[in-house]
């Protein structure tokens, strides 16, 4: 359960628990935000399919034999989970705008997110959560993004890129995730120079700085979280508490 204040002095637009549609704020001093607690049944709807336009977020799914789980834990307390089947093939399951993107980085986002992620991932598997430009099956192939990424075994990783103008990636945040617990991730980019990176509320040493000062007003982003495999059958899992951002209203 997501320990942001539902509204936050803000006014609710949408809400629908069905589609998870989720909700944004408004007059929250001055903000904007995205903000869902993933309360509702069944799968999301895939990017693209149709009513998918009714759902603020939605999934990708590349699975050709195999069937992943896309689907909402608990109603009380609203967790999503994406999970691989045990089909050995490529599998890349994605929550995201579905490309939809309208944040602007130069408007100091912040991004946070609860989540859970189950299994030991090996050299074939991927997790990132953050911020993103459009969609791209290859991660590095995203040109603007600020994420944690996971890759093989449990250290979480620091990365930014604003377009090959600065491509930080590979930063250590020192900060191991233990399989089945709820980690909140967090990054600010309040300074584009130096944007910050926060798990279970602890600010992250990184070796370096991230810089993505290169991003302009119009490279939008969106929330992003996606989990990869090359092959193999451990159904390895991520559970998604909620998703918040927020950033400066025009």
């Amino acid at each position: 359960m997501s320990q942001i204040p539902e509204l936050m002095g803000g006014r609710r637009l949408s809400h629908d628990a069905v589609s998870d549609k989720g909700f944004y704020t408004t007059g929250v001093g001055g903000k904007v935000q995205i903000f869902s607690d993933f309360i509702g049944n069944g799968a999301l709807p895939l990017a693209g399919a149709t009513g998918s336009g009714a759902s603020l977020f939605v999934n990708h799914d590349t699975s050709s034999s195999g069937a992943p789980t896309f689907d909402h834990l608990a109603l009380a307390d609203g967790v999503y989970r994406m999970k691989f089947s045990n089909t050995d093939e490529d599998q890349e399951l994605a929550l995201y705008l579905g490309d939809d993107c309208c944040i602007p980085p130069t408007k100091n986002p912040i991004f946070e997110a609860r989540c859970r992620i189950t299994g030991t991932l090996s050299a074939d598997d991927r997790i990132v959560i953050g911020l993103a430009s459009a969609r791209n099956a290859t991660l590095d192939s995203i040109l603007d993004h600020v994420w944690f990424r996971i890759e093989g075994g449990v250290n979480i990783l620091a990365e930014g890129d604003d377009n090959g103008t600065t491509d930080n990636d590979d930063n250590d945040t020192g900060v191991d995730f233990t399989s089945g617990t709820f980690h909140t991730f967090k990054i600010d980019m309040s300074d584009l120079e130096d944007v910050k990176y926060f798990v279970d509320g602890s600010q992250c040493a990184l070796p370096e700085k991230i810089d993505v000062s290169g991003m302009a007003a119009g490279d939008l982003l969106q929330p992003y979280i996606e989990i990869q495999k090359d092959a193999g059958t451990v159904e390895h899992s991520i559970d998604v508490d909620y998703i918040s951002v927020l950033w400066d209203r025009s």
